[in-house]
């Protein structure tokens, strides 16, 4: 099991590394592993990773420093503070994470559907057993509802 563990890591951070680019736009590249144990459950994990350039491109003649002006927040004038949640950056910054975040799970889920159909891994469906999300590798491990077969031994192991 450690073994697996530790391959898996190596994997993702090989084809995180070998995916990275000079393009601004995110590139996702999917994992699907199968893992059929000896009492004949199916288990899988499927990941799929963004990757984006991490320096974006500035424009022609700009010489990447910020003036003072661009760099000062005009929230900060003015007495008091403000209940107006519309214009709370970090209420802003939260809801948009959490829309990335749906976005992206949407996209893992639909990605697994096509790759669950494409390989006939789990023809009976299947139950989530754990799902983790951070900024860029997004992951669902689960249980297929059917035992393996003699053929799915055949297809999916080494």
């Amino acid at each position: 099991m450690i073994f697996f563990k530790s391959t898996f890591c190596v994997l993702l951070l090989s084809l995180f590394v070998i995916t990275g680019c000079s393009s601004n736009e995110v590139k996702i590249t999917e994992v699907f592993r199968s893992d059929i144990r000896a009492d004949n459950a199916k288990l899988f994990t499927f990941s799929i990773i963004f990757v984006r350039n991490a320096e974006p491109e500035l424009p022609k003649g700009h010489d990447g420093n910020i003036d003072n002006k661009q760099k000062r927040s005009k929230q900060g004038k003015g007495r008091g503070k403000r209940n107006n949640t519309d214009n709370n950056p970090k209420v802003q910054r939260s809801d948009t994470k959490q829309k990335r975040q749906d976005k992206m799970a949407r996209e893992l889920e639909s990605r697994l559907a096509e790759k669950l159909e494409d390989n006939s891994y789990c023809r009976k469906g299947y139950f989530e057993l754990e799902r983790s999300l951070n900024k860029t590798i997004y992951t669902i491990r689960g249980e297929c509802n059917e035992s393996a077969t003699a053929a799915d031994r055949k297809n999916f192991l080494p």
